[in-house]
């Protein structure tokens, strides 16, 4: 049910992001898309090749998350107050906790079919 969710979840990504690639002209956001959306399909159908499209989506967006926050911060961190700031964190936290829980999910559910008879 979880890596429904998840290839569900990668599909409205994907979606998004050839949306924003033709609304801006940014062709080259294709390959990101498309790659979620291979990923989606893979797991979808339960294919072996889908978990490494997986942790390699969820490392990449992970890796790019902590990297611009990286250089925000030194910067100059752009919201006045504690608060704020901490607000402003929380979507990429969901993001690292989607992309973390997922890889434990996706890792389990794979580790358990590929040792099946």
């Amino acid at each position: 049910m979880v890596i429904k969710l998840l290839a569900t979840f990668l599909l409205i990504v994907s979606a998004y992001i050839v949306w924003w690639a033709f609304s801006y002209a940014a062709w080259l956001w294709l390959l990101p898309a498309m790659g979620a959306l291979a990923c989606a399909i893979g797991l979808y159908w339960y294919k072996t090749w889908a978990h490494y499209f997986w942790h390699g989506i969820a490392l990449a967006a992970s890796a790019w998350w902590m990297v611009s926050t990286l250089r925000v911060s030194i910067s100059g961190w752009p919201q006045q107050t504690i608060s704020n700031s901490v607000i402003s964190l929380l979507p990429g936290l969901l993001l690292l906790t989607v992309c973390i829980g997922g890889s434990v999910v996706i890792a389990k559910h794979y580790r358990r079919t590929s040792n099946a008879p």
